[in-house]
């Protein structure tokens, strides 16, 4: 869809250099410099500019670099859905490690009922990688529970999730009426690793109150819902997480919810998707249904 210059241009805004894209390329320097130079001449604006050492990407260079990725992503799978009207079809998308415990199984259920999908990839990571593969057409769709940039991307909101602070049955907060950050700094805190969706939703909520990690008497990072869910039953430590993530434990009575004076928050839980997407319509039909489906469970 797109000339040897905007492959060209696409390299050097990853490499940020126009030797390490001649070699990647394998072409010269200077035909990397001439095609950009080409590109920025039909386009009419600056797409980097050089300082020596340093090369930086101009504002107008990186919104060109997101619209040749989204465009490259979206006609890859239009035209080998054009070239093979009549086969299943496959799709992928990425889910975050909290959303694959509860709701990705939900959402596979959905894409199973739809029977067009022959192969159905799933892409387990964190919400930043999520949104790396939405960009580069590895996923075409994501479920995310953190934040994002909702003006890059378009979404539909799936539900609102309770995002609660948890414990063993046995641990001594389990045993309060009421409990504050104060309280809690006083154990050690199991979260989620940098990059993670749950940790950023944690630590908003923990400097609304005026608490930071280092309050804490020990952090224990961890970079998967389920381990942390056996620590907090092994009673090492205090944890957030999505109520669905321990609703059998709940419901068992093995790990209850601190009742927190101040802290309780809901979430959207999103099904993201590139802004402006040819394929829209089919993500906005997969939200209404995952929606309706969790709603019964």
């Amino acid at each position: 869809m797109f000339d040897q210059r905007y492959q060209t241009f696409l390299v050097l805004v990853a490499t940020k250099s126009y030797t390490r894209t001649a070699e990647q390329l394998f072409i010269t320097q200077p035909a990397v410099s001439q095609q950009i130079h080409s590109l920025e001449a039909e386009i009419g604006v600056p797409l980097v500019a050089y300082r020596r050492p340093y090369l930086t990407i101009t504002a107008a260079g990186r919104q060109l670099a997101d619209f040749i990725q989204r465009t490259q992503a979206q006609s890859t799978r239009l035209l080998d859905d054009l070239r093979r009207p009549h086969q299943p079809r496959q799709i992928s998308f990425s889910t975050t490690l909290s959303l694959s415990e509860f709701l990705a199984p939900q959402l596979v259920r959905v894409l199973q009922q739809r029977a067009d999908y022959q192969t159905i990839n799933c892409r387990i990571t964190n919400t930043q990688a999520a949104l790396k593969a939405l960009q580069s057409g590895k996923s075409d769709f994501a479920l995310i529970e953190g934040n994002f940039d909702k003006h890059a991307y378009d979404y539909q909101v799936i539900r609102r999730e309770p995002f609660v602070g948890i414990v063993a049955a046995h641990h001594p907060l389990a045993q309060r009426d009421q409990v504050t950050w104060a309280d809690l700094t006083r154990y050690p805190l199991i979260i989620r690793e940098q990059g993670s969706g749950s940790r950023d939703i944690l630590l908003h909520l923990a400097q609304a109150a005026n608490v930071t990690l280092a309050d804490f008497s020990q952090t224990v990072t961890v970079n998967h819902p389920a381990a942390i869910r056996q620590l907090v039953l092994a009673n090492v430590g205090i944890s957030f997480v999505y109520r669905s993530v321990v609703a059998q434990e709940l419901a068992a009575g093995t790990i209850r919810e601190l009742p927190l004076t101040a802290g309780r928050v809901e979430h959207d839980l999103d099904l993201v998707y590139l802004r402006e997407s040819f394929f829209a319509a089919d993500y906005q039909a997969l939200a209404q249904q995952l929606h309706q489906q969790a709603g019964n469970q």
